[in-house]
């Protein structure tokens, strides 16, 4: 035990006396690259070859959402919300939390409480230097009441790419399966798994932003509901380097969607 410790004490003193400060490998004599971070692989001359530190960064957006829809489609009503958002990123992982809370006024109803929350994890890669896919899946949490018996938690899977077709536009498209756990209500409801596709058009600059269009077509989680069909339009718009601004219209193309949608989010990077 007393040799083990000797040899311990003497292997420090070396590596004192030889000077390695960043602990590189290379006497600092002989170090051309003194400040080597401790999580990368360097040459002879103590200079990074490969850096095995991945950055974490993070995301927080606050913002409002406006609905109304028409008394000739469904009953008239007016939807607002304050929207909450919260975003990591990890190398080619990310994570996500959204809520809201609605306030919803209609011709024969008022109601307000938090919709249901969203947790989602994501996983990318770039099969092709201009191609990006994303892979993901979530879960919705249930706290949003209705009484209709469709307070059970849901399950989603997501998949979606990017192209980039010069180094402004691109174009984007994606998929998502929700399986609804949902009970049914005899003779008055009847849940089902959702299908939601989206396809769009994108200009990104990267000092003024990005302006997308897309359509979508989701199908109701009610049977016998036709599916819902809008089309968006959105700018994302940086204010420094850490803020930035969203902007949404989402305007509805069948009967089952709202006839008018828009948002604006504030949005804190760091």
């Amino acid at each position: 035990m007393k040799n083990l410790l000797l040899f311990l004490l003497l292997g420090s003193l070396y590596v004192v006396s030889a000077g390695d400060a960043d602990f590189d490998g290379v006497d600092d004599i002989n170090d051309k690259c003194p400040n080597t971070p401790f999580s990368d692989l360097s040459d002879s001359s103590g200079c990074t070859t490969t850096s095995l530190y991945t950055p974490t960064h993070y995301d927080i957006i606050m913002g409002y959402n406006y609905a109304s829809s028409n008394p000739n489609t469904l009953e008239d009503t007016k939807t607002s919300s304050a929207t909450l958002q919260a975003d990591i990123y990890h190398g080619n992982f990310s994570g996500q939390i959204q809520s809201s809370y609605y306030k919803s006024t209609g011709s024969s109803y008022n109601a307000q409480g938090a919709n249901d929350t969203q947790l989602s994890l994501y996983y990318s890669l770039k099969p092709l230097t201009s191609l990006t896919i994303q892979a993901g899946t979530g879960v919705i949490l249930p706290t949003y009441e209705t009484g209709y018996n469709n307070e059970a938690t849901d399950y989603l899977g997501s998949l979606s790419m990017r192209y980039s077709a010069t180094n402004n536009i691109n174009l984007f498209g994606g998929y998502t399966h929700t399986m609804i756990n949902d009970d049914n209500i005899p003779n008055l409801v009847d849940y089902q798994d959702t299908d939601a596709f989206y396809a769009g058009l994108g200009y990104a600059s990267a000092k003024n932003g990005s302006l997308n269009v897309s359509y979508a077509n989701t199908k109701s989680i009610y049977v016998g509901v036709e599916n819902i069909e809008t089309l968006s339009c959105g700018v994302m718009i940086p204010l420094d380097t850490h803020w930035f601004v969203l902007g949404d219209y989402r305007y509805g193309l069948s009967d089952s969607a709202s006839d008018n949608e828009v948002a604006l989010r504030l949005g804190y990077a760091f």
